[in-house]
């Protein structure tokens, strides 16, 4: 008997996106967590002590400008990835709901992916 195996290019490729997956979930559930808050509370505390040391210069707002910004940008693709992840969760379960449901129209079940007029 011989056993098929998919491509290894696939593997790879569903591997990476499962750790990436991972890693993104871990990143949003640390993100809206009190430990978060306070890790932050703490940085901005340090920063400011910082700034206060060495002197209050356009290189240390450049600093805080950059991080912010690199944060929030990395953040925005994060929280999207997580929530689209639990979005497609809540349709796959609404849509079993339907199917298991005598008397439903079989439609519903795309409805998502019809015109506006149709929904």
């Amino acid at each position: 008997m011989r056993v098929r195996c998919p491509p290894l290019g696939k593997t790879l490729q569903a591997s990476w996106h499962g750790r990436l997956s991972a890693a993104a979930r871990a990143v949003v559930d640390f993100a809206r967590s009190a430990a978060a808050a306070v890790v932050a509370a703490v940085l901005v505390v340090a920063w400011l002590v910082v700034v206060a040391v060495n002197g209050f210069t356009q290189a240390w707002l450049n600093v805080l400008f950059g991080v912010t910004g690199a944060a929030t940008f990395v953040m925005v693709f994060f929280i999207q990835h997580v929530s689209a992840r639990k979005l497609r969760a809540v349709m796959l379960k609404l849509d079993e709901l339907v199917r298991a449901t005598d008397g439903a129209d079989e439609a519903v079940v795309d409805a998502e992916h019809g015109s506006l007029d149709e929904q």
